[in-house]
């Protein structure tokens, strides 16, 4: 029997989720079933269910996909002398989910889960808590190497930021997903500015 490489594995893991993530977008979280995506990924039952045993599991590896995509050049800050100040940083990347992807109703989809269902709620609960950790990092490194704060003042400085900076995403993500494309530079402009005063 041939050996099924970490390669092979991965890939089938991304075809999976990719399925899942279009289901998601046609029929909601509570809409798709697991049939809509085994069939959407164009596999057998048992060939997903190897690598996913419940559409909670398998939107939990998603999520975190799509956001590690996102967020991914946030680590490369940690070996950078100059750091660029998050008034760039945050709408950029803001820029980044809300038209790279169609990430935005996915996530106002998640949301809404979290509200009523305990396993989308630990599902939100995950995602939140990795981007307050990635957002944390990302300003203690800007206050100390590139705003020239002491590295303790810097730490604490970012750790009390970053749920304010996450919620303020959130808004924006919610705001942009719900209303027409044309708020979009506006609330992109007004996020620009709103973190130019918060790290001021």
């Amino acid at each position: 029997m041939p050996k099924v490489t970490d390669e092979h594995r991965e890939a089938m893991r991304t075809r999976i989720q990719d399925a899942a993530l279009a289901c998601f977008f046609r029929k909601g979280f509570a809409g798709a079933s697991m049939a809509d995506i085994i069939k959407e990924a164009d596999l057998s039952a048992g060939a997903v269910y190897v690598y996913y045993s419940s559409k909670a599991e398998l939107t939990l590896d998603a999520g975190r996909r799509i956001m590690e995509e996102r967020v991914a050049e946030l680590q490369d800050f940690g070996i950078a002398e100059e750091v660029p100040p998050p008034h760039e940083v945050f709408p950029q990347l803001l820029d980044k989910i809300l038209h790279d992807t169609q990430f935005a109703p996915l996530l106002l989809q998640v949301w809404g889960e979290a509200s009523h269902s305990p396993d989308f709620a630990t599902i939100a609960a995950e995602i939140y808590h990795e981007l307050i950790r990635r957002f944390e990092a990302y300003l203690n490194v800007y206050f100390h190497r590139s705003a020239g704060l002491a590295e303790g003042v810097a730490q604490a400085r970012a750790h009390r930021i970053a749920p304010a900076v996450l919620a303020l995403m959130q808004g924006a993500i919610v705001q942009t997903a719900i209303f027409d494309d044309a708020s979009h530079a506006r609330i992109t402009d007004s996020v620009e500015a709103m973190f130019a005063q918060l790290v001021d």
